[in-house]
Protein backbone atom coordinates (compact mmCIF):
# COMPACT_ATOMS: atom_id res chain seq x y z
CA UNK A 1 0.00 0.00 0.00
CA UNK A 2 1.53 3.33 -1.05
CA UNK A 3 1.47 6.24 1.35
CA UNK A 4 1.41 9.99 0.83
CA UNK A 5 4.18 10.57 3.33
CA UNK A 6 3.82 14.34 3.10
CA UNK A 7 0.56 13.90 4.99
CA UNK A 8 2.31 12.22 7.91
CA UNK A 9 3.89 15.25 9.52
CA UNK A 10 2.58 14.63 13.03
CA UNK A 11 4.06 12.06 15.39
CA UNK A 12 0.64 10.48 15.97
CA UNK A 13 0.05 10.11 12.23
CA UNK A 14 3.41 8.42 11.75
CA UNK A 15 2.73 6.10 14.65
CA UNK A 16 -0.60 5.17 13.13
CA UNK A 17 1.03 4.51 9.77
CA UNK A 18 3.68 2.22 11.28
CA UNK A 19 0.93 0.33 13.10
CA UNK A 20 -0.86 -0.08 9.77
CA UNK A 21 2.34 -1.28 8.08
CA UNK A 22 2.72 -3.99 10.72
CA UNK A 23 -0.85 -5.15 10.24
CA UNK A 24 -0.64 -5.02 6.44
CA UNK A 25 2.44 -7.26 6.58
CA UNK A 26 0.36 -9.95 8.32
CA UNK A 27 2.14 -9.72 11.65
CA UNK A 28 -0.96 -9.46 13.83
CA UNK A 29 -3.50 -11.91 15.19
CA UNK A 30 -5.63 -13.53 13.91
CA UNK A 31 -4.12 -13.35 10.43
CA UNK A 32 -0.60 -14.49 11.26
CA UNK A 33 -0.13 -18.18 10.52
CA UNK A 34 2.48 -18.86 13.22
CA UNK A 35 0.38 -17.29 15.96
CA UNK A 36 -2.62 -19.33 14.79
CA UNK A 37 -0.73 -22.62 14.52
CA UNK A 38 0.99 -22.16 17.89
CA UNK A 39 -2.45 -21.96 19.44
CA UNK A 40 -4.01 -24.89 17.59
CA UNK A 41 -1.17 -27.39 17.36
CA UNK A 42 -1.91 -30.43 19.50
CA UNK A 43 1.69 -31.37 20.34
CA UNK A 44 5.15 -30.39 19.16
CA UNK A 45 8.07 -32.67 18.36
CA UNK A 46 11.52 -31.90 19.84
CA UNK A 47 12.87 -31.60 16.28
CA UNK A 48 10.30 -28.96 15.33
CA UNK A 49 10.84 -27.06 18.58
CA UNK A 50 14.62 -27.10 18.09
CA UNK A 51 14.28 -25.85 14.52
CA UNK A 52 12.09 -22.92 15.60
CA UNK A 53 14.38 -22.27 18.55
CA UNK A 54 17.57 -22.13 16.48
CA UNK A 55 15.93 -19.72 14.07
CA UNK A 56 14.75 -17.51 16.93
CA UNK A 57 18.17 -17.54 18.59
CA UNK A 58 19.83 -16.29 15.40
CA UNK A 59 17.18 -13.59 15.01
CA UNK A 60 17.27 -12.31 18.59
CA UNK A 61 21.09 -12.25 18.61
CA UNK A 62 21.21 -10.26 15.38
CA UNK A 63 18.40 -7.98 16.53
CA UNK A 64 20.27 -7.02 19.68
CA UNK A 65 23.69 -6.37 18.16
CA UNK A 66 22.51 -4.63 14.99
CA UNK A 67 20.24 -2.36 17.02
CA UNK A 68 23.16 -1.45 19.29
CA UNK A 69 25.28 -0.79 16.18
CA UNK A 70 22.67 1.63 14.84
CA UNK A 71 22.50 3.41 18.19
CA UNK A 72 26.27 3.82 17.95
CA UNK A 73 25.85 5.78 14.72
CA UNK A 74 23.36 8.07 16.45
CA UNK A 75 25.70 8.49 19.41
CA UNK A 76 28.54 9.53 17.11
CA UNK A 77 26.25 12.10 15.48
CA UNK A 78 25.30 13.46 18.91
CA UNK A 79 28.99 13.66 19.77
CA UNK A 80 29.59 16.01 16.86
CA UNK A 81 26.58 18.22 17.60
CA UNK A 82 26.98 21.00 20.14
CA UNK A 83 23.40 20.57 21.40
CA UNK A 84 21.58 17.42 20.21
CA UNK A 85 17.84 17.83 19.80
CA UNK A 86 16.33 16.92 23.18
CA UNK A 87 13.26 15.21 21.71
CA UNK A 88 15.49 12.97 19.60
CA UNK A 89 17.74 12.43 22.62
CA UNK A 90 14.70 11.33 24.62
CA UNK A 91 13.80 8.76 21.95
CA UNK A 92 17.42 7.58 21.94
CA UNK A 93 17.14 7.09 25.70
CA UNK A 94 14.02 4.96 25.20
CA UNK A 95 15.80 2.82 22.60
CA UNK A 96 18.82 2.41 24.87
CA UNK A 97 16.68 1.24 27.77
CA UNK A 98 14.62 -1.20 25.72
CA UNK A 99 17.52 -2.88 23.92
CA UNK A 100 19.43 -2.83 27.23
CA UNK A 101 17.05 -5.48 28.52
CA UNK A 102 18.27 -7.91 25.86
CA UNK A 103 21.84 -7.39 27.01
CA UNK A 104 21.62 -6.69 30.74
CA UNK A 105 18.03 -7.37 31.93
CA UNK A 106 17.42 -3.88 33.28
CA UNK A 107 13.66 -4.36 33.70
CA UNK A 108 12.52 -6.00 36.97
CA UNK A 109 10.51 -8.59 35.03
CA UNK A 110 13.82 -9.91 33.68
CA UNK A 111 16.22 -9.23 36.55
CA UNK A 112 14.05 -11.21 38.97
CA UNK A 113 14.46 -14.46 37.02
CA UNK A 114 17.35 -14.13 34.56
CA UNK A 115 20.75 -15.76 35.10
CA UNK A 116 23.44 -13.40 36.29
CA UNK A 117 26.21 -12.01 34.11
CA UNK A 118 26.74 -13.08 30.52
CA UNK A 119 24.44 -16.07 30.97
CA UNK A 120 21.57 -13.59 31.17
CA UNK A 121 22.16 -12.11 27.70
CA UNK A 122 18.93 -13.06 26.01
CA UNK A 123 20.19 -15.21 23.18
CA UNK A 124 22.53 -17.05 25.61
CA UNK A 125 19.75 -17.48 28.16
CA UNK A 126 17.53 -18.86 25.38
CA UNK A 127 20.21 -21.37 24.37
CA UNK A 128 20.78 -22.62 27.91
CA UNK A 129 17.18 -22.83 29.09
CA UNK A 130 15.12 -23.57 25.96
CA UNK A 131 17.42 -25.28 23.47
CA UNK A 132 19.73 -27.43 25.59
CA UNK A 133 16.90 -29.59 26.99
CA UNK A 134 16.01 -30.46 23.37
CA UNK A 135 19.45 -31.27 21.98
CA UNK A 136 19.69 -34.69 23.61
CA UNK A 137 16.21 -35.61 22.40
CA UNK A 138 16.75 -35.31 18.63
CA UNK A 139 18.80 -37.25 16.10
CA UNK A 140 22.09 -35.91 14.74
CA UNK A 141 20.33 -35.35 11.42
CA UNK A 142 17.58 -33.27 13.05
CA UNK A 143 20.12 -31.28 15.05
CA UNK A 144 22.09 -30.54 11.87
CA UNK A 145 18.90 -29.57 10.03
CA UNK A 146 18.02 -27.11 12.79
CA UNK A 147 21.33 -25.32 12.22
CA UNK A 148 20.40 -24.56 8.60
CA UNK A 149 18.53 -21.28 8.58
CA UNK A 150 15.72 -21.12 5.98
CA UNK A 151 15.49 -18.37 3.33
CA UNK A 152 12.95 -16.23 5.19
CA UNK A 153 15.12 -16.04 8.29
CA UNK A 154 18.23 -15.38 6.21
CA UNK A 155 16.46 -12.50 4.47
CA UNK A 156 15.51 -10.98 7.82
CA UNK A 157 19.08 -11.29 9.12
CA UNK A 158 20.39 -9.60 5.97
CA UNK A 159 17.87 -6.79 6.50
CA UNK A 160 19.08 -6.40 10.09
CA UNK A 161 22.66 -6.09 8.78
CA UNK A 162 21.56 -3.28 6.50
CA UNK A 163 19.75 -1.48 9.32
CA UNK A 164 22.89 -1.68 11.47
CA UNK A 165 24.44 0.80 9.03
CA UNK A 166 21.56 3.29 9.32
CA UNK A 167 20.96 5.82 12.11
CA UNK A 168 17.26 4.98 11.65
CA UNK A 169 17.87 1.25 11.99
CA UNK A 170 17.37 1.06 15.75
CA UNK A 171 14.11 3.00 15.51
CA UNK A 172 12.76 0.73 12.77
CA UNK A 173 13.76 -2.49 14.48
CA UNK A 174 12.53 -1.58 17.95
CA UNK A 175 9.23 -0.13 16.73
CA UNK A 176 8.33 -3.20 14.65
CA UNK A 177 9.69 -5.92 16.93
CA UNK A 178 8.21 -4.58 20.15
CA UNK A 179 4.79 -4.32 18.49
CA UNK A 180 4.77 -8.08 17.89
CA UNK A 181 6.99 -9.31 20.72
CA UNK A 182 4.15 -10.09 23.13
CA UNK A 183 2.34 -12.21 20.53
CA UNK A 184 5.61 -14.01 19.76
CA UNK A 185 6.24 -14.71 23.45
CA UNK A 186 2.70 -16.03 23.94
CA UNK A 187 3.10 -18.24 20.86
CA UNK A 188 6.37 -19.59 22.23
CA UNK A 189 4.69 -20.36 25.56
CA UNK A 190 2.12 -22.43 23.71
CA UNK A 191 4.66 -24.16 21.49
CA UNK A 192 7.22 -25.11 24.14
CA UNK A 193 4.64 -26.18 26.70
CA UNK A 194 3.40 -28.72 24.11
CA UNK A 195 6.79 -30.36 23.40
CA UNK A 196 6.68 -34.01 24.38
CA UNK A 197 9.30 -36.74 24.60
CA UNK A 198 7.71 -40.13 25.23
CA UNK A 199 4.69 -38.28 26.57
CA UNK A 200 6.68 -36.06 28.97
CA UNK A 201 7.86 -32.45 28.78
CA UNK A 202 11.64 -31.91 28.60
CA UNK A 203 11.14 -28.74 30.65
CA UNK A 204 10.88 -30.15 34.14
CA UNK A 205 12.94 -27.78 36.30
CA UNK A 206 11.50 -24.74 38.03
CA UNK A 207 11.76 -21.56 35.96
CA UNK A 208 12.80 -23.49 32.84
CA UNK A 209 10.40 -21.41 30.76
CA UNK A 210 11.13 -18.18 32.63
CA UNK A 211 12.68 -16.66 29.49
CA UNK A 212 9.29 -16.84 27.83
CA UNK A 213 7.22 -15.94 30.89
CA UNK A 214 9.32 -12.87 31.70
CA UNK A 215 8.95 -11.62 28.13
CA UNK A 216 5.19 -11.99 28.32
CA UNK A 217 5.27 -9.70 31.37
CA UNK A 218 7.73 -7.15 30.01
CA UNK A 219 6.77 -6.73 26.37
CA UNK A 220 3.60 -4.71 27.01
CA UNK A 221 5.73 -2.02 28.66
CA UNK A 222 8.30 -2.15 25.86
CA UNK A 223 5.66 -1.82 23.15
CA UNK A 224 4.13 1.20 24.85
CA UNK A 225 7.46 2.97 25.30
CA UNK A 226 8.66 2.61 21.69
CA UNK A 227 5.31 3.79 20.28
CA UNK A 228 4.99 6.84 22.53
CA UNK A 229 4.26 10.05 20.58
CA UNK A 230 6.85 12.05 22.53
CA UNK A 231 9.69 9.62 23.28
CA UNK A 232 8.97 6.74 20.90
CA UNK A 233 10.90 5.57 17.88
CA UNK A 234 9.27 7.70 15.19
CA UNK A 235 10.61 10.80 16.98
CA UNK A 236 14.12 9.75 15.96
CA UNK A 237 13.20 10.67 12.37
CA UNK A 238 13.46 14.44 12.74
CA UNK A 239 13.44 15.64 9.12
CA UNK A 240 10.95 15.13 6.31
CA UNK A 241 13.39 12.88 4.44
CA UNK A 242 14.10 10.78 7.54
CA UNK A 243 10.37 10.39 8.20
CA UNK A 244 9.81 9.14 4.65
CA UNK A 245 12.83 6.83 4.91
CA UNK A 246 11.68 5.41 8.24
CA UNK A 247 8.34 4.36 6.76
CA UNK A 248 10.01 2.80 3.72
CA UNK A 249 12.44 0.87 5.92
CA UNK A 250 9.61 -0.24 8.21
CA UNK A 251 7.66 -1.65 5.25
CA UNK A 252 10.63 -3.75 4.13
CA UNK A 253 11.48 -4.86 7.66
CA UNK A 254 7.91 -5.87 8.55
CA UNK A 255 7.70 -7.87 5.35
CA UNK A 256 10.86 -9.77 6.23
CA UNK A 257 9.52 -10.50 9.71
CA UNK A 258 6.38 -11.93 8.14
CA UNK A 259 8.48 -14.29 6.03
CA UNK A 260 10.51 -15.37 9.06
CA UNK A 261 7.41 -16.14 11.13
CA UNK A 262 6.08 -18.18 8.22
CA UNK A 263 9.24 -20.26 8.51
CA UNK A 264 8.31 -20.91 12.15
CA UNK A 265 4.89 -22.09 11.02
CA UNK A 266 6.50 -24.36 8.43
CA UNK A 267 8.65 -25.92 11.14
CA UNK A 268 5.61 -26.47 13.34
CA UNK A 269 4.04 -28.45 10.50
CA UNK A 270 6.38 -31.25 11.59
CA UNK A 271 4.22 -31.62 14.71
CA UNK A 272 1.76 -34.53 14.69
CA UNK A 273 -1.45 -32.61 14.05
CA UNK A 274 -3.16 -29.25 13.91
CA UNK A 275 -6.58 -29.15 15.47
CA UNK A 276 -9.39 -26.66 15.19
CA UNK A 277 -10.00 -26.05 18.88
CA UNK A 278 -8.20 -23.36 20.86
CA UNK A 279 -5.85 -24.58 23.55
Amino acid sequence: MSTDRSALASDSAREARVTAIIREAGLCRPENRFFHDARTVESVTPAAALKVGRQWQAMTKAFMFTTVASLGLMARRFHHESAPDQEVLGAFQTAYLVIGDDLANLAPEFSAVSPKGVSGVHYVWWEDSILKPLTGEVSHADAAAAEQLPPGVQALLANMEQLADSPLGAAVQLRVVEAIALDIAVAFRRVYSKVRVNGDSPYTEDKTLSWIDSHIKAETVHAKSVSDDETGMTVIASTAQERADLLTLAEEYAGNWAMALNEFADALAEAPALVGSVR
